[in-house]
């Protein structure tokens, strides 16, 4: 009896670590134009879905980790003057599950993984028409949470931004997609 016992309690800790947050696709497909062909940017807020909403403090820190990252790059692509066209750039969490210092902390790697699924809207703000939807993913492990005692998953936050940043930058001069930043896509 007993043995079962701690068979199904390892059972249930165990199943608690899994996060089932996953990308639909591990490759974005290319815009339907260079984002060259815009004049002007503008970096929206972060919206989140209903699901994604439950953590503020890191929607935060990825909307601030997306403005230090995005905002020197489509700083220098804008143009002078008021003419030519505007790509508004939306960013979407649709998917998160962050673990905090205090989870991490008192339950280390069985507080579970961390992932975050964000989609980057590129529209063209005069017509509406979606040049691009790319859809971006990190994750920090369990147990290199706990071994980093939560660095890992702060570090997943900053990541999300980087791969936004780099899909932008290699879209700029021609259209070639990217990947979604998995691991096995790098």
């Amino acid at each position: 009896m007993k043995r079962s016992l701690l068979l199904v309690c390892m059972t249930l800790a165990l199943g608690a670590c899994v996060t089932h947050i996953k990308p639909t696709v591990t490759q974005n497909p290319l815009p339907a134009e260079p984002l060259a062909s815009f004049q002007h940017f503008k970096l929206m807020s972060l919206e989140a879905s209903a699901d994604a909403k439950g953590d503020s403090d890191a929607l935060q820190k990825i909307e601030g980790n997306l403005r230090e990252k995005l905002l020197p790059v489509i700083s220098g692509w804008e143009s002078q003057g008021t003419a030519g066209r505007t790509l508004q750039i939306e960013p979407v969490v649709t998917q998160l599950k962050f673990v905090s210092g205090g989870a991490r902390f008192w339950g280390g790697a069985f507080a579970g993984s961390s992932a975050v699924v964000m989609n980057l809207r590129l529209v063209d703000a005069a017509t509406g028409k979606i040049v691009a939807n790319p859809e971006f993913y990190q994750r920090a492990a369990a147990m290199g949470g706990a071994y980093t005692f939560g660095g890992s998953d702060k570090g997943m936050l900053v990541r999300i931004a980087t791969v936004s940043q780099e899909y932008l930058q290699r879209n700029y001069q021609q259209a070639v997609g990217g990947p979604t930043g998995l691991e096995e896509a790098k």
